[in-house]
């Protein structure tokens, strides 16, 4: 005889990410989790297409119970009553997007009675207009050029589709919070009301310096191979992130620097976008000198990097910035979302150096990315005063410090109180 699952204190209901998959919102969402062990999680992770298998977050003890809810091949067909009764009981439901797992959130919290708390990393509409072909649910959006982010009609038809999804979204929650104030905007153009800003936090490095020779030894063979400086992009190999730029930046490094290295460390989840990156390579002629490893731990290419560096079409917070300047690894960005907030916003020197783009949809971010980075590894003790500064950046910027704010927000929407103000983000920056 079956038996309900115990009631959990929060549902988390979130896209093809945790514990699925590698990337920032699975990392939040199990430094959230690991950080409360007094409070009880439930997981319901909705995803698209196959069932997802390989788990890459073991699941932490107060974790106490997981729903695994795959979406209809036609969007058309999409009941999000139907998919949230699926979902066992909770105090609180949390969803981590306005996309899928914001209208689930929302129906569990008409049936349950429960609050609603709807968290953005990045804003979906906005993304899918940045040209992104891609959700994190693995749903692969039709009609976009996933090569090159040219506008197409369909475009404009998911645009108009997940700016609705936002507005129920925002409708049916007690409280709408985001990682950066570079969000709040975009929140507002889609109907959202008043909006918390709690930003990212990063676990304190337990080391910093040079790899050991065993830690070294955990990395891709190309890691070990000499050269003066590293540059290296730590993320997806996915549209979003512009890998292409990245590759035509480090050729435009790589011809007048032939001491230097370029690594792109990430999950390569999308093979035909992936091959292209690779092609790419080839037709510059930097296929010996650009390396593909594979998802790795990134704590250890934090250290052994000289720059990390992304060139995304759209970004919230990126925790790998976070991770990069907690490290004191400088890091090159472009100016989407929070990063220049993040990297040189502020009293304090920068972390690095923000990459300035025009707002057009199609731009190409590779000549002045690599004009930043070529920049830096020309000046090794400005490189050395941007670390410092990363490293000063995210002394307070803690996981701990976020999961505190998140804990008080549902003790207080658990207890039926108003919700409270959860600060500001001088609070943690």
């Amino acid at each position: 005889m079956s038996t309900s699952p115990p009631r959990a204190d929060v549902a988390l209901v979130l896209e093809g990410t945790y514990p699925y998959a590698i990337g920032g919102v699975s990392s939040w969402v199990d430094g959230l989790v690991r950080s409360l062990p007094e409070v009880r999680f439930g997981i319901a992770h909705l995803y698209a297409g196959e069932a997802p298998k390989a788990v890459h977050f073991e699941r932490p003890n107060n974790v106490v119970w997981q729903r695994d809810l795959r979406l209809p091949d036609a969007l058309d067909a999409l009941d999000p009553d139907a998919l949230a009764a699926q979902v066992p009981d909770a105090d609180v439901i949390h969803a981590l997007s306005t996309g899928f797992a914001g209208l689930v959130g929302a129906a569990a919290s008409r049936q349950r009675g429960a609050p609603l708390v709807v968290t953005e990393h990045g804003v979906y509409w906005h993304e899918v207009e940045q040209g992104s072909p891609e959700l994190e649910t693995g749903l692969r959006l039709a009609g976009l050029d996933a090569s090159a982010g040219n506008a197409c009609a369909s475009r404009a038809l998911w645009v108009r589709r997940f700016k609705e999804y936002a507005r129920r979204a925002y409708a049916a929650a007690a409280v709408v919070t985001t990682v950066t104030a570079a969000n709040v905007p975009l929140q507002r153009r889609a109907g959202a009301g008043s909006v918390e800003v709690i930003p990212n936090g990063v676990a304190p490095p337990d080391r910093r310096g040079p790899l050991l020779g065993s830690e070294l030894a955990r990395l891709h063979p190309s890691a070990r191979r000499p050269a003066t400086a590293r540059i290296g992009l730590i993320g997806r190999v996915a549209p979003l992130k512009d890998v292409h730029a990245f590759v035509r930046a480090a050729a435009a490094v790589l011809a007048e620097r032939p001491d230097v290295r370029a690594f792109v460390v990430g999950p390569q989840d999308d093979p035909a976008y992936a091959d292209s990156c690779r092609a790419l390579a080839r037709r510059l002629g930097i296929e010996e000198r650009l390396h593909w490893t594979g998802p790795q731990p990134a704590t250890l290419w934090h250290r052994h990097l000289d720059l990390v560096v992304l060139t995304s079409r759209s970004e919230a917070e990126p925790l790998v910035l976070l991770e990069a300047m907690a490290h004191g690894t400088p890091v090159v960005a472009p100016d989407v979302g929070g990063c220049a907030a993040l990297i040189a916003g502020g009293g304090l020197p920068p972390a690095g150096r923000v990459v300035r783009a025009s707002g057009d949809v199609v731009r190409d971010l590779g000549p002045p990315t690599a004009a930043a980075v070529l920049d830096l590894l020309a000046d090794p003790l400005a490189r050395q005063r941007a670390g410092a500064a990363g490293r000063q950046r995210v002394a307070r910027r803690t996981v701990a410090a976020v999961a505190e704010r998140y804990a008080a927000l549902y003790a207080g929407l658990r207890a039926g109180s108003q919700p409270c103000h959860l600060g500001s983000m001088a609070d943690v920056a």
